[in-house]
């Protein structure tokens, strides 16, 4: 369990440490520029590198989405019934941010430190997967009749463009100084990553306490439980089952808050579950790690 603590998990917390330090000792710094540097060039460099080492075939995706539709589906009908007979009232804001997890910015790292490099692939493509849920059924919750600036904004994620470049050029050797360069601006992905959680994590105001725990149990323990029960019989890889199963646990995504805020949908109660679910989250990987992934 030390091990698994020091080794895999608080190396992780060190760099969002760091981005919560860095963000109050600078006010209100600005994360755009880092977050347009990972998401236009760094990130795709990560994708494009670790998609032409493994082979992702088309029946492994169909059990991402899978997965993905279930367990994000199921914790956010958990959270309307929640919502709706405990807090009294409907919250697309609590919904939201109880069922989609940090898949990309701390998923991603973590899948990296404690899987390997092989794993990454299935990581970014369960992204890109919860990324257009993101985009589009997210947008039209917050903001009914906004579909279409939802989908326009899917076809501006260069990720995805990066995902079908490299399944192209996979049997395409490049000049070993290109691919260098490619892999080292894919490894500094990860460490900007936490970062810019930690940043946006110090700016944030998270006074609904009992949503933010609420939404921590509905995020945390409803989302790991039905991913493990659907995932346990899938006729895929070891590797694949661990790379989607600690995904599905991770706490509520950033981007949540980012989307709740720019639609005027109750952003301090998305702002409370992304803070309380990510200080419990190292506590929680412990449990699902150690005692879970066994019985895969």
């Amino acid at each position: 369990m030390q091990h698994l603590f020091w080794n895999v998990i608080f190396p992780l917390y060190i760099l969002i440490t760091l981005g919560f330090l860095a963000g109050k000792i600078r006010k209100n710094p600005d994360t755009e520029v880092i977050t347009f540097i990972v998401l236009y060039f760094l990130a795709p460099a990560l994708v494009f590198s670790s998609f032409r080492t493994i082979n992702i075939s088309f029946e492994n995706i169909k059990y991402i989405i899978i997965n993905g539709v279930i367990t994000i589906g199921g914790v956010w009908f958990l959270a309307y019934l929640f919502s709706r007979f405990f807090h009294k009232i409907r919250s697309p804001a609590f919904e939201i941010s109880s069922a989609i997890m940090n898949i990309g910015y701390l998923g991603i790292p973590l899948v990296y430190v404690l899987l390997g490099e092989k794993a990454v692939g299935y990581a970014v493509t369960y992204m890109v997967f919860v990324t257009i849920i993101h985009f589009t059924v997210v947008i039209v919750i917050l903001n009914p009749g906004n579909l279409s600036e939802g989908l326009k904004e899917i076809f501006k994620i260069p990720l995805i463009y990066a995902v079908i470049f490299s399944l192209f050029m996979k049997n395409f050797p490049l000049p070993s100084g290109i691919e260098k360069m490619i892999k080292l601006m894919g490894d500094s992905t990860m460490p900007l990553m936490l970062i810019t959680i930690g940043i946006k994590l110090s700016s944030m105001d998270f006074k609904d306490i009992k949503f933010g725990i609420s939404g921590t149990v509905l995020r945390l323990i409803c989302g790991t439980f039905i991913s493990f029960f659907v995932i346990k019989n899938f006729p895929v890889s070891l590797l694949l089952k661990k790379t989607i199963f600690i995904q599905s646990a991770l706490p509520s995504a950033i981007l949540n808050f980012v989307l709740c805020d720019k639609f005027k949908q109750q952003p301090n109660i998305s702002a409370s579950i992304i803070f309380f679910s990510t200080v419990v989250s190292p506590v929680w990987l412990l449990f699902v790690i150690k005692l879970l992934f066994p019985l895969l």
